[in-house]
């Protein structure tokens, strides 16, 4: 179960800098990211970890 919550936590981590990176490339050229990848998905995957991140017992105590 640990794994899992670690595995969480990276993805989390990852997808909020992937996300900001995104939508920064995105504001700096319209269709330079969007054109390939709708920045919207790496911006729910984002959203659900941080909710399952949040909700799950002892989510404070993972050291990663």
């Amino acid at each position: 179960m640990t794994i899992l919550l670690k595995l969480n936590t990276e993805l989390f981590r990852a997808s909020g800098v992937l996300t900001l990176v995104l939508y920064f490339l995105e504001t700096l050229k319209d269709g330079y990211v969007s054109f390939f990848v709708n920045p919207a998905i790496m911006l729910a995957v984002f959203v659900v970890s941080g909710i399952i991140w949040l909700f799950t017992p002892d989510s404070g105590k993972v050291g990663v």
